[in-house]
């Protein structure tokens, strides 16, 4: 398997039992400091029939075939159950699928001719656009089948990850029937203690954006890692459970990048993209 193995999971993400279970926010609630979404409420606040649906699982009268009694009724218990169920789904057998796009191509003003200039003369096929969309894994879909936690011809951090949330790394919990939408706390230069990291390993490191630049192009060009900024944000996933067994998990967010380009001068280059990934046919 391609990519960087990023590290696992601590136990951090369980919620301890016997903690007073708050009611599931039937709102999208943003993060400290960001601004609030139109609609947006309080997190304490709750959809009418939002928390007995919670409580009342379809169709088994409060049992399952694994042995959980009621679906999650709170926030606490959700991340518990996601959790616990991912680290199961991660060595399972289930159908990837991944797309990124760029939403603003990246923009270095009037530097772009330089370069260009320097990236073609090292590989005539490429430009700043399919150099930078390479790093930040926007050129290619990747349509995969994992198998006992296992597959072959893709970066491996796109895999499902053994979940380590904690409450602190959630915004807001909307529950719908058996599908539950998990807003994350937005990100800026994630790494391995952000809230991002412990939900996904889909997100860059300014390490590998240089490893990438230099497998591509050589040392000309660079990125300046404590002067570049990646926002993350509307960090979303929706995780389909049935029986207290996950059967589906799908994620999407958006980045902007502000990166500062080495190329004997620096160079401010700015964009942004937008990135969706699936996983269906879980079984373990």
């Amino acid at each position: 398997v391609g990519g960087t193995t990023r590290g696992e999971p601590s136990e951090e993400g369980e919620s301890p039992e016997g903690e007073t279970p708050e009611e599931v926010p039937g709102e999208e609630t943003p993060s400290e400091g960001e601004g609030t979404d139109e609609g947006a409420t309080d997190e304490g606040a709750t959809d009418e029939g939002a928390t007995e649906d919670a409580n009342t699982p379809s169709g088994d009268n409060g049992s399952s075939n694994n042995g959980s009694a009621t679906k999650p009724a709170s926030k606490a218990e959700l991340i518990k159950l996601i959790n616990a169920e991912t680290a199961k789904a991660a060595k399972g057998t289930y159908k990837l699928s991944r797309v990124g796009k760029m939403v603003k191509a990246i923009d270095v003003g009037s530097a772009t001719g330089i370069l260009n200039g320097i990236i073609q003369g090292v590989d005539k096929n490429s430009d700043l656009n399919s150099v930078v969309g390479g790093f930040l894994g926007l050129n290619k879909p990747v349509n995969a089948d994992v198998k006992n936690g296992k597959g072959e011809g893709f970066d491996s951090k796109y895999m499902l990850k053994a979940m380590n949330l904690t409450e602190a790394d959630v915004a807001a919990v909307n529950p719908d029937g058996d599908k539950y939408v998990i807003r994350i706390k937005d990100c800026q230069n994630p790494n391995a203690n952000s809230a991002m990291a412990h939900a996904t390993n889909d997100y860059i490191t300014f390490a590998e954006v240089n490893k990438s630049i230099s497998d591509s192009v050589g040392n000309a060009v660079k990125v300046d890692e404590g002067k570049s900024i990646v926002n993350y944000n509307k960090i979303t996933f929706t995780a389909t459970i049935v029986n207290g067994k996950l059967t589906a998990l799908e994620y999407s967010y958006t980045f902007d990048a502000t990166l500062k380009i080495k190329a004997g001068i620096t160079i401010t280059g700015t964009g942004e993209a937008s990135i969706t990934g699936k996983y269906t046919n879980i079984t373990y």
